[in-house]
């Protein structure tokens, strides 16, 4: 990878923690409570790590183990990410996320690999359209999960190659 294509790649590394419901049998159902989810997110830039969260609007995800086919849609409020930093996270909503003119960030799933095993960690990959900037972009999400009943912890980290999907470089390095 060349060392300017590195600066414009970011890692997001995603966490969410939620209640939800969860239906076994021949699909696996999880219905997330957007007000018992958390979502953490943290940016590995050039010299420093930017943590921050996020809103959860809705979410719902079915998934066959058997096909491995899988539907839902995880919507997340572009507007309420924050970084804790005014200045940072005005600069992000206004020329970077534009979340005044694209409010949503959605990610729809529609295949899934892996087993699940309730009470256990589990590596998973869902594979899906990712919209950001009112554009998809096909991406495959690696997924560690642990199931505790009716609770489950994910957490992924996944490449967002921001020009290449028509975002303003965040980046202040250069």
């Amino acid at each position: 990878m060349s060392a300017a294509l590195l600066y414009r790649r970011f890692a997001v590394a995603l966490a969410i923690v939620g209640a939800s419901t969860l239906a076994f049998g021949g699909e696996w159902r999880v219905d997330l409570d957007p007000e018992q989810t958390r979502l953490s997110l943290t940016l590995k830039a050039t010299l420093h790590t930017v943590d921050g969260t996020a809103r959860l609007t809705s979410g719902w995800l079915v998934i066959d183990p058997e096909t491995g086919a899988a539907a839902g849609e995880i919507v997340v409020d572009a507007a309420s990410t924050d970084t804790g930093n005014a200045s940072r996270d005005k600069k992000m909503h206004g020329k970077v996320l534009l979340s005044a003119e694209h409010p949503k960030i959605v990610f729809r799933p529609d295949h899934f690999q892996g087993n699940l095993s309730p009470g256990s960690n589990t590596g998973v990959v869902l594979a899906g359209e990712f919209e950001l900037l009112g554009k998809s972009h096909r991406i495959s999400v690696p997924l560690d999960i642990r199931i505790d009943g009716s609770h489950f912890e994910a957490t992924a980290e996944f490449p967002v190659p921001y020009v290449e999907w028509g975002l303003k470089d965040p980046s202040t390095f250069i």
